[in-house]
This record gives structure tokens, sequence and C-alpha cells, in this order.
């Protein structure tokens, strides 16, 4: 049913006259996917739900509650566990690899939605003081890199080699700072001008820290879909794991191999080498991200 479009795929499960899920007076839902990413993808659900029938209660289980909370479309925000789960809606993309439609819209599908979202809703959040003072002594224009993806899949990872020289080239222009759960270059020498805050933040921290940034560049990962929602240009790596089209999100550009065997969705080591994240080339990578901060400065100069 799901190669049937997003409106056949909806019609199909819920036929005229009956009700479709986001008509019901109370929702309970929660992300098939556990990431910041998975989770953060739900927002236009949430936003379109809300629109639409504007007394539902929408409760959303969550394994980052407090990212959540402060959501404007939400009645409440539970924590997420399996037996809380029991009687929600799983909001999911999955069912078929590669997705024939962009995630956000398979999961409103779980919803009984055709929707289509180029834009997360951003958390309100508040950082630590101490990640606010740090982030101040640290000059703009700032480039935030997230270098590794979740264990899901080693099939994200752009090359170590790659990710030195990039930051090389980087810093002689900007100021770079690395996030994520851990760091990629446990001795850097890179200079002054780069910073790591990996494995030194809370998802709070982390999700402001991304907000402050004026590119994000990583791979397709939690750290995309939050500069998504700040409405921060990104430069993603996506190699060829998954497709761009997967997401309706205004890129500042996107590095995607279209090689034989892409997009794989394969959370097995590649066979072929990584040949999809080999061919991208920091310079390649480099001028996106010059490109990317100065698109952003003109805009900024004349808003």
């Amino acid at each position: 049913m799901i190669f049937r479009g997003a409106r056949g795929t909806v019609n199909w499960r819920w036929p005229w006259p009956f009700q479709k899920p986001w008509q019901r007076a109370r929702l309970r839902l929660c992300s098939h996917g556990g990431g910041i990413g998975d989770e953060l993808m739900c927002t236009p659900i949430f936003r379109e739900i809300r629109r639409l029938n504007p007394r539902c209660h929408i409760t959303f289980l969550s394994r980052h509650q407090d990212v959540f909370e402060r959501n404007p479309h939400l009645s409440a925000v539970e924590r997420f566990t399996p037996a809380a789960a029991a009687n929600a809606i799983y909001l999911q993309y999955n069912l078929v690899l590669p997705p024939p439609r962009p995630l956000v819209t398979l999961m409103a599908e779980c919803v009984g939605l055709n929707l289509s979202a180029s834009h997360l809703e951003p958390p309100i959040i508040d950082p630590s003081e101490s990640i606010r003072a740090r982030i101040a002594e640290v000059p703009g224009p700032r480039i935030i890199i997230q270098p590794q993806a979740s264990r899901w899949t080693p099939n994200k990872q752009w090359p170590f080699a790659s990710w030195t020289r990039l930051v090389e080239m980087l810093v002689e222009r900007y100021h770079v700072i690395e996030v994520g759960t851990q760091s990629m270059f446990p001795q850097p020498q890179f200079g002054p001008r780069f910073h790591s805050f990996a494995g030194e933040t809370t998802m709070r921290d982390f999700i402001w820290m991304l907000s402050q940034a004026a590119v994000f560049v990583g791979p397709v990962s939690g750290g995309m879909h939050i500069a998504n929602a700040y409405k921060i240009p990104s430069v993603v790596l996506f190699g060829g794991y998954e497709a761009p089209d997967g997401f309706d999100y205004p890129f500042a550009h996107r590095f995607f191999t279209p090689v034989d065997c892409a997009p794989c969705w394969l959370t097995t080591p590649c066979p072929f080498e990584l040949k999809c994240l080999h061919a991208i080339h920091p310079d390649a990578v480099s001028r996106a991200v010059v490109k990317a901060v100065e698109a952003n400065a003109s805009k900024l100069a004349e808003a």
C-alpha cells in the first residue's frame, strides 16, 4: 500500500467515512526511531494536527522529554517507555527501504495526514550558563561540525583523513566547533581556532549550540535536523547511505554520490569500501561551506 502515494495510502487505510487518527479528541504519539533527529521530524506533524484539529489533546512520548516540554503544539510530554507506548501511534518511515517518499511525509501518513514539510519546529530551550559563556568566547562566524553520526550504521562515516583536511582548511578562515558524543580528534593539531565540545554537553546544550552556528557540516544526523529547525545553512555529507530526496529541507549543499548501490540503507559494513564517501573531496566541501557563510552573511545584511 505504501507505493500508492501519500494520498492514496491514507485513503486506502482510512476510506471515507472512517475517521482518521488526526481527527480524534486525544492522541498519544511516539517516534519509531529513538534519535533526536527522528523525534524532531515529528514536530511538523504536531503543528499540522494542531492546525486542523485545535482541540486535540496531543501527548508525545519522548526519549528527550525536556527538549519538547515547551513545544507549543503539544498538550503533554511523557518519558518514552515500551509500556507507555503500548497504546500510542508510532510515527515511522522504515516500512519499506529505501523510503519511497520524504521521511516526514511517511511519518505523517501514520496519523492519516498527507503532509510535506521543509521546516521542523525549533525546540524552546535554555543552555547551561557554562556553555553559553564558552560559546560567547568563540568569535563568529562559527562553523559547527558533527563528524560522527549515530552507531546505527557505519556507512555514514566520512573518512578521518577527509575530516582532518577539511578542518585544516576551515580554520584558516573561521572558528570551528566540534560537537557529538565523542571527539574524532583526540589530539587535535588545528590551532586556537578549533574548539571541541564533543562528549561535554547535555542534549539541551548540544541543541542550543547548533542554533549558534553560521553553518553546520556533518552527515545525515541529529545535527542536520537541529540545524534545519533553527534555519541554519547545512552542508550535509550524504554519501550513498540515503538519498537527499528523503528530506524536503533547504540545504546549503548536499553531497550525494549516485553510485549503483546508493541509496543502500545498509547497517552492516559496506562491501565496496565506502566508495560513495571517499568520492567526496574536502576541498569541495570547504568551498561549499565558504559559499554558505557568504550567502548567510548577505541575508543577514539585508534583513
